[in-house]
């Protein structure tokens, strides 16, 4: 299958130079109409974003392609790998059309769709498939209408003032990260990865980051040295005192913490993906909380407890159908008709266990020793005063167990309307507005990823018409405490704070 797909592509690739030299070119641009290299920018902000251009950026792009700095397959690859364009997140059919109306000027024909589309399908990435547009006669036309230097997307004959951009960063890691200038090799591999997009400024940033030759590097240096740095490596500026001040102020002891924190927040600012499309790399930021992994969540998870209803306890039934998987080694302590009424009368009959013991949910979160608890209650709690018993009932957890963290879970919704959906909508409310006043205490949202169109609970997710859980609704479940998780620590560690995972 590959190797005829290979043979397709050759054959259209092949076509794409004969079609245009016997112009068939339905829509094509009319360059003559336009001005140079602001018609070129221009249009790529049309096609690519969908949008008029922005004086800041339009200024950038036109200086950039105007000194040589940056070639016009560089300037397409800015636009088209950019983050704004990841957000209007084509399908590959739609991204291949976009590829032949930004790259060819015209819409495409139904060999070469099919053929791209096929090979974007069948596993190739759309930087392979933008290399094979950059390469045809029809870009190298359309740059050549706009009085463009076409460039080449992965190749040693780039002219050496497009790489002069990528060459700059690359040794701004070497000497900012390692404290020496980068060795031809080193330069070499590195402009050829980050001018295909094979590599994005954000990876190549990430990988000195984490090189060992710089954490030994870094063992020695004070945390405004440490911040001097980024501004140097990621910015290629120097910072004032007042940037200084504001970062210090939010690194602690924790050398690798203070180091994710300040990667996180320089990777993903504005300010470096201007550097780094200025000199015709893909920032590859906004991955955010993305490069979480997932053995940092697992650790997450280990130290957690999870403490509910029937409803709950579901989750201990699906652990061991499916295992635990990311959850990893999370106590689940949950018992039918637990309310928080049973709680406060402590009714050893209908509260949760901890290693066979019956406990109180501030009991149990003390004596695990957990360091996060996830609380999902309301399903038999629902009546008047609830939200005032609820807070009554995260007081007194909060209060045996300072330091710990609390995630109160959103009510899950009813089918049968038992209890009515709208009490149900009434105590997350009031949930909400408590964890938005007290510190440590943090609402996720439960309800909203298992509602249907009218507003009840799913019924390919509820198992009984009522309030309990398929497995699928508990794969779901996981599935946004993970995502939440996820966030929360990347998050936390653009704070600065340590979690001790």
């Amino acid at each position: 299958m590959r190797s005829k797909l290979l043979s397709i592509l050759l054959t259209l690739s092949i076509s794409i130079s004969i079609a245009f030299g016997a112009g068939i070119r339905s829509n094509q641009v009319n360059a003559d109409t336009t001005e140079g290299v602001e018609g070129f920018v221009t249009r790529l902000y049309e096609i690519c974003l969908e949008r008029e251009p922005d004086q800041g950026g339009f200024n950038n792009w036109v200086n950039s392609l105007t000194s040589g700095r940056v070639s016009g397959s560089q300037a397409a690859r800015g636009f088209l790998f950019s983050n704004e364009f990841q957000r209007r997140n084509l399908d590959n059919r739609t991204f291949v059309v976009t590829l032949y109306r930004t790259m060819f000027g015209r819409e495409a024909d139904d060999t070469g769709l099919s053929a791209w589309t096929e090979s974007l399908n069948s596993g190739s990435t759309r930087e392979l498939v933008f290399n094979g547009f950059v390469g045809s006669s029809e870009w190298a036309q359309i740059c050549a209408s706009y009085g463009i230097s076409t460039g080449a997307s992965s190749s040693s004959s780039q002219n050496s003032s497009a790489n002069g951009g990528i060459d700059e960063f690359v040794n701004h890691l070497y000497s900012g990260f390692l404290g020496r200038s980068a060795d031809p090799t080193g330069l070499a591999d590195w402009r050829s990865k980050l001018s295909s997009g094979r590599t994005t400024g954000f990876d190549a940033a990430y990988g000195f980051m984490h090189s060992q030759e710089f954490m030994s590097r870094a063992q020695s240096m004070s945390n405004t040295t440490i911040v001097t740095l980024f501004y140097n490596t990621f910015l290629g500026r120097n910072p004032s005192a007042q940037e200084v001040a504001s970062y210090t102020a939010r690194m602690g002891s924790n050398l690798n913490s203070n180091l994710e924190m300040l990667f996180l927040s320089f990777a993903n600012s504005t300010e470096f993906v201007d550097y780094c499309e200025e000199r015709g790399i893909i920032p590859g930021t906004g991955n955010g909380a993305s490069i979480i992994s997932d053995a940092d969540v697992t650790a997450f998870f280990n130290q957690s407890v999870l403490i509910g209803s029937s409803v709950t306890d579901g989750f201990n039934m699906y652990f061991n159908a499916y295992g635990r998987g990311i959850m990893g080694n999370i106590r689940v302590c949950a018992r039918a008709s637990y309310s928080l009424l049973n709680d406060q009368a402590n009714r050893s009959a209908y509260i949760p266990q901890l290693n066979g013991t019956p406990m109180r949910a501030r009991d149990i979160i003390r004596n695990s020793g957990a360091r996060f608890a996830f609380i999902c209650m309301g399903t038999n709690d629902i009546c008047n005063g609830v939200v005032q018993r609820y807070y009554s009932y995260l007081d007194d957890i909060r209060s045996v167990n300072p330091n710990v963290i609390i995630f109160v879970e959103a009510c899950t919704p009813s089918r049968d309307g038992r209890p009515m959906n709208s009490d149900i909508n009434a105590l997350n409310q009031g949930m909400r507005e408590y964890c938005d006043t007290h510190s440590n205490c943090y609402f996720i949202d439960t309800n909203t990823p298992f509602l249907d169109s009218s507003g009840r609970f799913a019924a390919n997710y509820c198992s009984d018409g009522n309030v309990h859980m398929t497995y699928s609704g508990y794969a779901k479940w996981i599935e946004v405490l993970t995502d939440y998780v996820r966030q929360f620590i990347y998050e936390q560690r653009i704070a600065g704070n340590d979690l001790g995972i």
